[in-house]
């Protein structure tokens, strides 16, 4: 439906992987969205759609799309001990490593790494791959003690690059391989439902005197959450 053209068997079989390696598992941020959502006995379309937003975050689901941005800058392999270092330094986030729950390399991200192989033995080199494979020596040297490795969204923008997705459709494509999950936790939650109510502790200052609004002085006053 892409691209009106019958697939090549090897992509199109690469491709049905992919979607099995992006399936939802454990409660990751868009299950948990999926979940409140359900909770409130709202319709499943609306389940989803909030599942939905939240994938698309750069820290979640759109993080593959940053990679590739993020290996557009870098732009060579003579670039990326520099750009780690940088990065190091302003203790800024390297797209596509670390993971809340694995510690080591994300086995779903070797996997991706063997198919993007497949298929630039194929349909050719993609020189962005060397910059990643670069990448990923470069951050094991300086952040693997503290179990920062690649993730899943690491070679998967690189895999879907090459079948000639566009950048802006690798969130949708990792979203069809959720839905069953989401929805799947839907109907479970559905079978013993309790609304999602997190409670708060308040930290701020307590017995403040009632200032008049029209007394008031703006800039002495913030909001902060």
């Amino acid at each position: 439906m892409l691209t009106e053209r019958e697939p090549d068997p090897l992509a199109a079989r690469i491709f049905d992987v992919c979607l099995t390696l992006h399936a939802e598992h454990t409660i990751n941020a868009s299950t948990f969205s999926a979940m409140v959502t359900a909770s409130t006995l709202t319709d499943p379309y609306a389940v989803v759609a909030s599942a939905v937003g939240t994938l698309a975050g750069p820290l979640h689901g759109g993080a593959n799309e940053e990679v590739i941005i993020m290996l557009e800058e870098i732009g060579s392999v003579d670039n990326v001990d520099a750009y780690v270092d940088h990065c190091v330094e302003k203790k800024a986030k390297i797209m596509g490593f670390g993971h809340r729950v694995y510690k080591v390399k994300d086995p779903r991200a070797t996997i991706l790494q063997d198919l993007a192989e497949q298929l630039f033995e194929k349909f050719g080199r993609d020189d962005y791959y060397d910059i990643a494979v670069a990448l990923e020596k470069a951050v094991e040297v300086r952040l693997a003690h503290k179990g920062i490795y690649p993730n899943v969204d690491f070679y998967s923008g690189l895999v879907y690059r090459k079948m000639g997705i566009p950048t802006d459709l690798f969130t949708p494509v990792f979203a069809i391989a959720r839905v069953a999950g989401w929805l799947a936790h839907w109907k479970e939650q559905l079978g013993e439902n309790r609304i999602f109510r997190p409670t708060q502790i308040y930290t701020g200052t307590h017995n403040e005197p009632y200032v008049p609004i029209e007394k008031r002085d703006v800039n002495a006053y913030s909001i902060s959450y």
